[in-house]
């Protein structure tokens, strides 16, 4: 005997987007007769027993290596990232630009604004001088980046200066200091610059992501840890035992080997912590990296109180203005402060702001991040800032950078209202025809229809999928 699986397909739109799991539950029942010799055979996509069959992230993602698929959001192709990683490991990003272009340029098409901008400006390069490199492309485009960029912030600046007005003299005191440091940054003017552990971690931690060296990376990335132990900052704490034997990699039961570190260890905790950082320069210098090497020179300057360029961050600038302006009784007025940083053009969106960025970074940094915001990434639906879930019915295929745009809005409308109204349908569409060819189950699907309509208020056709039925797969139970 043959027990077919239930199609849903016989459903109205509405049943199939909302009622799906309860239908499946009353319908799905066993037949009470002995099952021990019949064929089971599949006729709906979600009922299978396939190692092929997406039921995690994953294998989501993976949809982008076997066949073309857009972003929910902008429609552009996406980018397998294990494609990204590939170009990297081939030398691809570190040899000459005209093998960089040539590799690549089929990514164009998937690009955005800014980075089709730049990539243009890098093939422009290619065809002078073909042999340069990309960090050398963009050490060379900085100084006109970098004034096209101080003309594009310079509105942001003078709003701000209008509002730091109607601050209370404490705080106007506050900010002006606060600009003062600004404005050697903006202007690549060196001043004397507390040494920030926490960002100097930070940077480095985005700089090894690029790191092929495996040990190397794990080294530099723990001895940058070391630095932000709370010892190192106060005056009355010893560095403890654990930091020291992380220091000289000592086996914790070695105590011959810590009592001699700890006489050899230097006197101040100044002098402790340059001899971490010159540990991490010398895995810098191995690996040719002078974006790191650059990074450790700077942190010495910092740490033994000489003047250093420091480059104008987005990120550390909300950060300092944030602390600058906590406690400020005028709750409107910091808001509005604080609301018009967003305003700063980004390198994931302007030109100018992304070769500024790279112009101390390695090759392989600036050909990674210049592909990256094409790279398929994983969109919850319903955001996790807003108890979304993780599972698949409340997963979507987006571009890096509008993932990236979702987040920093919380609003997946603000996103959507830079694109085409139809790209949303595009997507789903895509997302049907893998549900037709038995990959995805039928139910995922609906459910992430669904969770978009809610999030949206947008309507998704489902009639793609109307009278679809799978070829019948047999299953014979064990």
């Amino acid at each position: 005997m043959k027990i077919f699986g239930i199609s849903a397909f016989n459903l109205n739109s509405t049943q199939q987007k909302y009622k799906f799991s309860d239908f499946s539950r009353h319908y799905s029942q066993y037949p009470s007769h002995n099952l021990a010799n019949d064929t089971f055979t599949r006729t709906s996509p979600e009922i299978t027993f396939g190692a092929n069959i997406i039921n995690n992230p994953s294998k989501f993602k993976k949809l982008v290596r076997t066949r073309t698929m857009h972003c929910i959001y902008c429609n552009k192709v996406l980018v397998d990232e294990e494609e990204l990683n590939k170009l990297e490991r081939n030398g691809v990003f570190s040899g000459p630009i005209k093998d960089f272009v040539n590799k690549t340029q089929q990514y164009y098409p998937s690009m955005h604004k800014a980075q089709r901008t730049v990539f243009r400006i890098i093939s422009r390069y290619a065809t002078q001088s073909p042999q340069t490199t990309l960090a050398q492309v963009m050490q060379s485009a900085y100084p006109s980046a970098l004034n096209h960029l101080r003309k594009s912030q310079k509105p942001m600046f003078e709003e701000l200066a209008k509002y730091a007005e109607e601050l209370p003299p404490e705080y106007k005191k506050r900010f002006d200091a606060f600009m003062k440091i600004q404005d050697c940054k903006l202007k690549d003017k060196p001043f004397i610059n507390e040494f920030s552990a926490k960002e100097f971690n930070y940077n480095l931690y985005n700089m090894c992501k690029t790191v092929g060296n495996d040990r190397l990376r794990t080294l530099m990335i723990s001895k940058a840890n070391i630095l932000t132990h709370p010892s190192f900052k106060s005056s009355t704490e010893e560095i403890p035992d654990n930091i020291i034997n992380k220091i000289y990699d000592i086996k914790p039961k070695h105590k011959s080997q810590l009592n001699k570190a700890k006489e050899e260890l230097p006197k101040t905790k100044d002098a402790v912590m340059l001899q971490v950082i010159y540990a991490i320069r010398l895995a810098g210098q191995k690996l040719s990296r002078n974006d790191i090497i650059e990074l450790c020179d700077r942190a010495v300057n910092e740490i033994l109180g000489i003047p250093v360029k420091v480059p104008f961050s987005n990120k550390t600038f909300r950060y300092d203005l944030t602390e600058t302006l906590a406690e400020l009784p005028d709750e409107a007025l910091r808001r509005k402060m604080l609301n018009l940083t967003k305003a700063l053009p980004t390198s994931m969106e302007n030109p100018y702001s992304f070769i500024t960025k790279h112009a101390a970074a390695s090759s392989e940094k600036v050909g990674h991040n210049l592909l990256f915001p094409s790279v398929v990434t994983i969109e919850h639906i319903k955001t996790k800032y807003d108890n979304g879930q993780n599972t698949l019915g409340n997963y979507a295929l987006c571009c890096a950078f509008d993932n990236n745009y979702v987040r920093s809005n919380r609003n997946m409308n603000v996103v959507l209202s830079q694109y085409n109204q139809k790209n949303p349908q595009k997507y789903f569409n895509e997302i049907f025809q893998v549900v037709k060819d038995g990959e995805l189950p039928l139910e995922a699907a609906l459910e992430q229809v669904a969770a978009f309509e809610e999030q949206s208020g947008r309507i998704i056709k489902t009639t793609a999928l109307n009278g679809f039925v799978p070829k019948p797969v047999p299953y014979k139970k064990n």
